[in-house]
């Protein structure tokens, strides 16, 4: 099994943002998909390669309620939170233009 999600995309990293700030609360999918805006498809096949990769769990409500879907709940594991953390600080890292660069845009802007 590989450490980690093979693809990094945008969606990945939503989610992943989404369960780090759940702050080890379990999410269902649908409270996912409003926190990162993506659609129901997309969501659930990155907890797929999320769980996959052994970077969350995942276990169904066992409370039923009439006439609603049974949910199901997603959390980051350990190595999974730990990974996600770094992935997402890396991420920004390389997003974010150097002083170097800041200050050349600064001084034509000028």
């Amino acid at each position: 099994m590989p450490d980690g999600p093979i693809r990094v995309t945008g969606p990945l990293l939503a989610v992943l943002n989404a369960l780090l700030e759940a702050n080890d609360l379990e999410l269902h999918g649908w409270a996912i998909m409003k926190a990162t805006g993506k659609s129901g498809p997309t969501i659930y096949r990155t907890l797929e390669r999320l769980a996959e990769s052994n970077w969350v769990t995942s276990r169904w409500d066992t409370e039923i309620e009439p006439g609603k879907p049974r949910r199901r709940y997603y959390q980051l594991t350990g190595h999974g939170e730990a990974s996600a953390r770094h992935l997402i600080a890396q991420r920004q890292t390389k997003a974010a233009p150097s002083a170097r660069t800041r200050l050349a845009f600064d001084r034509r802007l000028a």
